[in-house]
């Protein structure tokens, strides 16, 4: 079918469906060797430069890579298969080449049963409640996990790095489910973790002046202002100064939107160690609306209140009450940071809770990320990995992996894991089977047959990528109980709990609730209709430039 017509391209069934399988095929084929421990490459040449290939065993970046296929029936169901993955990746940060696996299987098992003479719609309604019943199986399977030692496996399951893996275990171990982690590039070849006591933003002093030789600049039972207003007049502090000065306070911290060179050059020349000491730091957060967010938590955390720019507010009523307090303040050239924040108790436990309900609420992944920042700051325990390498792309493709393996431990901590390697999907296998002898009609118990092969893929490729034989390890499992689950790393039937071989609940939720959902949706698409190509239209014919693909 040519891809240069000026007019409009129809298309109608079984093409539909049989040249979207082909683009599915494709784009899964490649994603496949990802699946389990064993470490399979897929090379991707690059587009941009002639350097060496891509080297890559992630799922959603294998699958952001591939752009486009070049026949454009086949690239509807590939760019279906990529969406799927890519979402699920954004969500929970692993359990991408799963979603991939499942997804493919659903809709060939669909496009088969439908040629046969099925329902589209009823088979589609069948699937997705299908797809709840893995779900609450995975759920009753999920148990807490806790401790160094079970996080650190959890991590190397994810990561497969075993380095990584006790570096981010033993950092989740200390912050919690919810603790702030950030994850940057570091100096050395290898990987190290620093923790922060209480909580920072990423706002330094707003001159070197303020810090004269030290590199911090450090305040114990300080004083806090908190404000977005712009100092542009050393005279609008006046009254901060003057209450500061009456009231005895020693060491005063002032938040504000921007401040003058005079008004910072005033503050330096009058700072007495024997009086009163100050120091100043720029709002922080990016823009206003997070700006906003930010001087919100820091009021409530100290107990001050914020002066706010655009309520047209000054400093001229203040008084020690709108004042913050900490047990300690720091600041150096891009942080500052409070300890033991004197703010009322009560009221951070309440406005926690009401983050926390946002957060699971929240639908938009970015502002998930910006609530999940915000209450782990609030706990008060902020680790960094720092993460080296041999060269600058070994070093962004491992701050990749452990964002995705980090993204998938909160989820653990938060719902708990199930046994790995598939054995949990396989759990839930009679479940299914007692809906297909239940089943009124033949939509359904076709539906409840697709979900039932769907949810063995990701077994089987584990094990078919481990080189063993899927049907000798599947044997193998019906001698022993529920839990158990068949180790490629050595080739033995264990209890993968008890072994550390464990997924995440939430990621194996998301992978399943996104491919069965998303592949049902597309076994109901009965035409395809593509625009022309602009550049087709307007331009000559031309032999086509290389594509770079897979």
């Amino acid at each position: 079918m040519s891809n240069s017509s000026s007019r409009d391209t129809v298309v109608f069934q079984p093409d539909v469906h049989r040249t979207m399988a082909r683009g599915v095929n494709k784009l899964v084929r490649a994603i496949r060797p990802t699946l389990g421990p064993i470490v399979r490459i897929v090379a991707i040449d690059r587009i941009l430069d002639d350097r060496m290939p891509e080297m890559l065993d992630n799922g959603a970046i294998i699958a952001q890579r591939i752009i486009q296929l070049p026949d454009r029936n086949e690239d509807a169901g590939a760019m279906l298969v990529r969406e799927v993955v890519t979402r699920v990746g954004e969500q929970v940060g692993d359990g991408t080449a799963s979603a991939a696996v499942i997804f493919q299987q659903v809709l060939d098992g669909g496009i088969r049963y439908l040629a046969a003479g099925g329902d589209s719609v009823l088979l589609r309604k069948h699937l997705e409640l299908g797809t709840e019943l893995v779900i609450d199986g995975l759920s009753k399977s999920a148990i807490p996990i806790s401790g160094g030692k079970d996080l650190t496996h959890l991590a190397e399951t994810l990561c497969h790095d075993p380095s990584m893996a006790e570096l981010i275990g033993e950092i989740f171990a200390t912050i919690g489910e919810h603790g702030r982690l950030e994850i940057r590039a570091g100096r050395t070849r290898g990987m190290s973790r620093e923790y922060v006591e209480g909580m920072y933003w990423e706002q330094g002093v707003v001159s070197r002046l303020m810090l004269a030789d030290a590199e911090k600049i450090e305040f114990t039972d300080a004083s806090i202002l908190i404000s977005d207003l712009d100092i542009k007049d050393p005279k609008q502090l006046m009254p901060v100064l003057q209450l500061a000065l009456s009231n005895g306070i020693r060491e005063l911290l002032l938040v504000v939107g921007s401040i003058s060179d005079g008004a910072i050059a005033f503050l330096a020349a009058n700072n007495d160690p024997e009086r009163l000491t100050t120091a100043a730091v720029k709002a922080p957060g990016w823009g206003k609306e997070e700006q906003a967010e930010s001087l919100q938590d820091l009021a409530i955390v100290t107990g001050g209140r914020p002066f706010v720019e655009t309520a047209g507010e000054t400093f001229a009523p203040i008084t020690t009450e709108d004042l913050g307090r900490a047990r300690r303040v720091w600041a150096d050239r891009r942080n500052f940071g409070i300890v033991g924040g004197r703010g009322d108790s009560r009221r951070l436990r309440e406005h926690m809770a009401d983050l926390q309900d946002a957060y699971e609420n929240a639908d938009n992944l970015v502002r998930r990320d910006k609530l999940q920042a915000r209450f782990g700051k609030l706990l008060g325990g902020s680790a960094t990995l720092w993460i080296g390498g041999d060269t600058e792309l070994q070093v962004e493709e491992k701050i990749e992996t452990a964002k995705r393996t980090a993204s998938a431990m909160r989820g653990a901590m938060m719902q708990g894991v199930v046994p790995g390697g598939g054995v949990a999907l396989l759990a839930c296998l009679p479940a299914l089977t007692k809906m297909v002898a239940n089943a009124d009609n033949p939509d359904e118990r076709a539906a409840y047959r697709i979900l039932s092969q769907a949810i063995t893929q990701p077994f089987g490729a584990i094990v078919a990528n481990a080189g063993f034989d899927v049907a000798e390890a599947m044997a193998q499992l019906d001698q022993h109980p529920e839990g158990f689950g068949f180790d490629v790393r050595t080739g033995d039937t264990v209890d993968m709990v008890a072994a550390g071989i464990v997924d995440a609940a939430a990621v194996q939720k998301a992978a399943v609730y996104g491919a069965i959902t998303s592949a049902a949706l597309a076994l109901s698409v009965e035409v395809l209709v593509y625009r022309p190509n602009q550049e087709a239209v307007t331009a000559k014919p031309a032999t086509p430039a290389k594509r770079k693909l897979l």
